[in-house]
């Protein structure tokens, strides 16, 4: 199977610094659709955990990356959001 790297890009929100947390163990799982599925997951977990402690560097984006450090997709922190908040 193979293997997916979750990733994160944060902003700081006093110095907008971009800031990115690397996944440096993955996970493997049977493709995209199923490493798309537990993105879409963890990105709601991360945002909702972000509004419950008030994150000085909130995630902007999860992103996807295969064993070579290819970016395969980004889910964003609105695309998690529900609709009538976005």
């Amino acid at each position: 199977m193979p293997r997916f790297y979750f990733n994160y890009r944060n902003r700081d929100r006093i110095t907008q610094e971009l800031v990115i947390a690397k996944d440096d163990e993955g996970i493997e799982l049977s493709g995209l659709d199923a490493a798309r599925a537990n993105a879409t997951a963890s990105a709601r977990e991360m945002v909702a955990d972000n509004v419950r402690s008030d994150s000085g560097h909130p995630m902007e984006t999860l992103f996807v990356t295969d064993e070579g450090g290819r970016e395969l997709l980004s889910i964003s922190a609105q695309d998690v959001l529900p609709p009538t908040i976005r």
